[in-house]
């Protein structure tokens, strides 16, 4: 899959002084849109930073020295970003505000602030820095209401997963391949979306709905090789993301999981019935799975046993 995933590493020291103010403006602006950049040591400015991006997912990992980052009313109108920006500090407290509404965020917490409004960010000199875009669809419609930026901590289980997803993107950058970029990344936003937004009765309902449409049409067609989390979802008409989401929503496993796990159990059952006279091998392709590595390796994990112990051990005929 084409992920138009690209690394862009910047070091200022690469280019003469009397640039890099340019340099990283320009930069600046790429990843963020239009945007004043207020440097607090103009003629001595240092900074790097290594951007990631690919299907509608950046990340931006930086360290320079003091800058104020502001986007104004004409800017935000203007230049088309609809996303929100997701800052976090990886060491002294970062400013960020909408208008005259200021919150600190301190380091390991996480701010959100809204791209479509007048906004800004002021950085001290060597903070080191996550700059994470977070696509429209992520956010719900009301997180900005009150006209001030957010800020989220790590004691809350959905934003300690973002901030752990977003340092292992930060930790791989250059290692990961554009489909794992994307994906981890939209798990990342998931978690970020499920922090932000508390589904209401009607939402959850629906989700426990869809929920239990899935676990259904996964037993009946299990044993289908062909069955993948994508046709699940086709055949529910949703996309796979509103699958996962509704499945977690009530404690299940992810659709690849519980399809792997389904087969599994109807394995299980062939091995332990008395009567059952077809091989491993037989029932491992007749229970849906593509390959006996695949077979053995799920089935070990879901019942912590070889499936020919499992046989060893099942009641004698009578």
């Amino acid at each position: 899959m084409d992920t138009g995933y690209e690394t862009v590493d910047v070091d200022t020291s690469t280019v003469p002084e009397a640039d890099r103010i340019d340099y990283w403006a320009t930069h600046s602006r790429n990843n963020q849109g239009d945007l004043r950049l207020g440097f607090a040591t103009p003629q001595q400015f240092a900074g790097t930073m290594r951007v990631q991006r690919g299907s509608g997912f950046q990340l931006v990992d930086a360290t320079a020295d003091a800058v104020d980052y502001t986007r104004t009313r004409r800017q935000a109108r203007c230049d088309g970003h609809r996303s929100a920006l997701a800052i976090v500090s990886l060491g002294s407290d970062i400013v960020i505000s909408h208008g005259e509404n200021k919150i600190g965020v301190s380091r390991g917490r996480l701010g959100l602030l809204d791209m479509g409004r007048p906004l800004c960010v002021s950085i001290p000199s060597e903070t080191r820095v996550w700059a994470i875009s977070v696509p429209e669809e992520y956010v719900p419609g009301d997180t900005f209401c009150d006209d001030a930026p957010l800020l989220l901590g790590r004691e809350r289980g959905s934003t300690a997963a973002v901030l752990a997803l977003s340092r292992t993107i930060s930790e791989h950058a250059g290692g990961l391949s554009g489909h794992e970029f994307t994906e981890i990344s939209a798990r990342t936003m998931e978690l970020l979306n499920l922090a932000l937004h508390a589904p209401s009765a009607e939402e959850q309902s629906l989700s426990a709905a869809l929920a239990l449409a899935a676990r259904a049409y996964i037993a009946e067609r299990s044993s289908d090789p062909r069955l993948t989390p994508d046709a699940v979802a086709d055949h529910l008409g949703c996309s796979r993301r509103k699958l996962e989401y509704s499945l977690r929503s009530v404690g299940a496993s992810a659709p690849a999981r519980l399809i792997a796990d389904t087969r599994a159990a109807r394995a299980y059952r062939r091995l332990t019935d008395p009567q059952e006279s077809a091989s491993i091998t037989e029932i491992a392709y007749t229970s849906g799975f593509d390959s006996l590595s695949t077979f053995h390796r799920t089935f070990d994990r879901r019942f912590g046993k070889s499936p020919t112990e499992v046989r060893r051990r099942r009641p004698r005929a009578s």
